[in-house]
């Protein structure tokens, strides 16, 4: 077993990494990346010495608390669609990592027809009976809303049902309290933290690529999107293994590329 280190500092640096779709089918969307991609990753990182690790432990940590492996990563997957399950899972059981699921609540076993369509194929999400296997397996889980909504577009009683109510769901499934939730599209204010925090949820996750993680950003905690079109040497630059100047650039790329996902204003 690895050495791990106490950790009492207020500040910390553990990528945060962000999957939507793992699966062999094509599409229009850059968020779909194929089973084969996703192995070589993983075996990357398993080779690499970086072991999966919990949102609860980053939470411990900021507060000085908890105990880290030498490289930790969190691995974390937006929507809850069912390839995960046949997917995703297999892959990461493979090689030793565990990872958190964000699922929409309102959406469990159903279509992803809250996405917008031009011309791409739907997407099922995860079964209560497949998110209750997972979860046995020692995957983790937060909400990602009820109707995948650009939550500060919103008013304050809509933002509260999606954030709320979507706790309440998922409190439901499992029997026990749901504490991290990822804003839909990575949209987040400073209100919607605010109500986040008031809602009981202990950290929340934004889409705006970053590794400093403190009591100051555990309402919009920082990752770095992983999409279809990253090569390895992009992705070990998300990693900042290729130097500093590499890992700016995507950094600077993913916020822009996230901003495209605006697009979904447009769908109702």
């Amino acid at each position: 077993m690895k050495k791990s280190s106490s950790t009492t500092q207020a500040a910390i640096k553990v990528p945060i990494l962000a999957y939507h779709k793992i699966d062999t089918v094509r599409e229009l969307s850059i968020t779909c990346i194929s089973p084969k991609t996703f192995e070589r990753q993983m075996r990357f990182l398993a080779k690499s010495g970086y072991q999966s690790i919990s949102p609860e432990l980053i939470v411990a940590a900021v507060n000085g608390e908890g105990r880290f492996p030498q490289k930790p990563i969190l691995i974390t997957f937006d929507d809850g669609y069912e390839n995960f399950y046949h997917c995703a899972y297999p892959i990461m059981k493979k090689y030793g990592y565990t990872a958190t699921v964000f699922l929409l609540a309102g959406y469990i076993g159903l279509m992803n027809d809250w996405d917008v369509k031009l011309g791409w194929r739907r997407f099922k999400h995860l079964t209560p009976t497949q998110i209750r296997f997972l979860a046995k397996e020692g995957f983790c889980f937060g909400s990602h809303g009820v109707n995948h909504l650009f939550l500060t577009y919103q008013d304050d009683a809509t933002v509260k049902y999606e954030i709320q109510t979507s706790k309440a769901i998922l409190e439901n499934l499992f029997q026990k309290p749901i504490y991290f939730f990822s804003y839909p599209y990575g949209n987040y204010d400073c209100r919607t933290a605010r109500l986040a925090r008031e809602c009981g949820y202990t950290a929340a996750f934004s889409l705006n690529p970053g590794n400093i993680i403190s009591t100051d950003n555990l309402y919009f905690l920082p990752r770095m999107a992983i999409y279809r079109y990253d090569t390895m040497w992009s992705f070990k630059s998300k990693l900042g293994m290729m130097g500093n100047f590499p890992l700016h650039f995507e950094r600077k790329k993913n916020l822009v590329i996230n901003r495209c996902a605006y697009a979904n204003l447009l769908r109702r």
